[in-house]
């Protein structure tokens, strides 16, 4: 193995000008660097016994941590399996594993140890993206899951835009999920992505971008009818986790032929659907026409939650949302407590992902 490889490959994204010099996440690459070193140690001499220790690594959004942690696991040697996979992905699968260990004639107990054991076996390292905890049915079991991973000797290194204490803050049973947290503590080191700068939103030049916030219905009509033409819209059933199922309005766009939904913010984010029901509609859809966004009121915070989940699963899928709204993008926020879901800070940041607010926010391109 070159143990130098994470660390030339992010040389070589410099010198080539596809990332800026930037001092956190050169302080990353050498700490993700040194894990690498480690595992690499522990590879090639069957006596060591003790584990490495992962790496948690949280902080505002755009700050590099999803591309640096692409770089440590594309530079991981062949040896050492991994699997980069996209945290919301790995909760399905889980799910699945779970749903089919119950359904066999010969369940007995808890499966979730046995699931934990065969995810290490099949990968060394996990390396997630996006480490978010919203639903109490993932809350509830990953202490269980986590630790037969960690015990089998199983390193994790992870994403996210919140520290561990905050990542099922205000859920439902949340002294349940602290365990976990502290589970996560002994054996991951947690490291602060300090930035500023949203790199994502540092592209030059406007070309090729499009209208996707729209506060006038004509406009949005207008942009709908050139996507799908004539094409009448259809129900059509999107497969979820299981048997559960997403029924949505579509129609194929008569430029790529790729999938189009239209849909309300009542059906999408007032209903009770999850990180499960957004995942399974981004990989199937190319594009979501979305009406009825308006200002929240300030007891609307579930509803602002499921927002930005679908928002940030469009993103990490690359699904356009289009939106209309009767109100300019970031009046819809207005009423939002800024210290509650770090509106000031998260929201906005992720929907830049997507959106650059042009003029006072009535037409935003992407």
């Amino acid at each position: 193995m070159s143990q130098n490889g994470l660390k030339s490959a992010y040389a070589a994204l410099l010198k080539r000008h596809r990332l800026t010099p930037n001092p956190g996440q050169l302080a990353l690459v050498n700490r993700l660097a040194n894990l690498q070193t480690s595992l690499h140690h522990q590879d090639t001499n069957s006596e060591t016994q003790i584990p490495s220790k992962g790496i948690y690594i949280y902080g505002d959004v755009g700050t590099g941590k999803s591309r640096i942690a692409d770089l440590f696991a594309s530079t991981l040697p062949p040896s050492i399996t991994h699997r980069r996979i996209h945290f919301y992905e790995f909760m399905m699968d889980i799910h699945t594993r779970l749903h089919r260990a119950r359904s066999s004639p010969s369940y007995t107990g808890d499966p979730l140890v046995q699931i934990g054991r065969d995810v290490r076996a099949q990968s060394q390292v996990l390396c997630f993206d996006e480490f978010q905890v919203t639903d109490i049915a993932d809350a509830l079991i990953l202490k269980r899951l986590f630790g037969a991973i960690w015990e089998s000797g199983g390193v994790m290194v992870s994403t996210s835009n919140r520290p561990p204490e905050d990542l099922y803050e205000n859920g439902l049973n949340h002294d349940l999920f602290l365990p976990f947290v502290g589970e996560l503590r002994r054996n991951c080191e947690v490291w602060r992505m300090d930035g500023r700068e949203d790199y994502r939103l540092s592209k030059d030049g406007e070309e090729g971008r499009m209208d996707v916030f729209f506060t006038d219905s004509r406009e949005f009509g207008e942009s709908l009818k050139e996507c799908v033409g004539d094409v009448e819209m259809e129900r059509r059933v999107i497969p979820v986790l299981m048997s559960r199922q997403l029924m949505v309005m579509a129609a194929e766009s008569q430029d790529s032929k790729a999938l189009v939904v239209s849909s309300t913010f009542e059906e999408l984010c007032q209903n009770y659907l999850g990180s499960a029901d957004y995942y399974a509609l981004c990989r199937t859809v190319s594009v979501i026409y979305f009406t009825g966004l308006r200002k929240f009121a300030s007891d609307e915070l579930d509803f602002v939650r499921r927002f930005i989940t679908l928002v940030d699963l469009a993103y990490e899928t690359k699904t356009r949302i289009i939106c209309l709204s009767s109100v300019p993008l970031f009046e819809v926020f207005s009423n939002i407590v800024p210290r509650k879901l770090h509106v000031e800070g998260q929201l906005k940041e992720v929907l830049g992902r997507q959106m650059t607010v042009k003029g006072e926010g009535g037409v935003v391109r992407a």
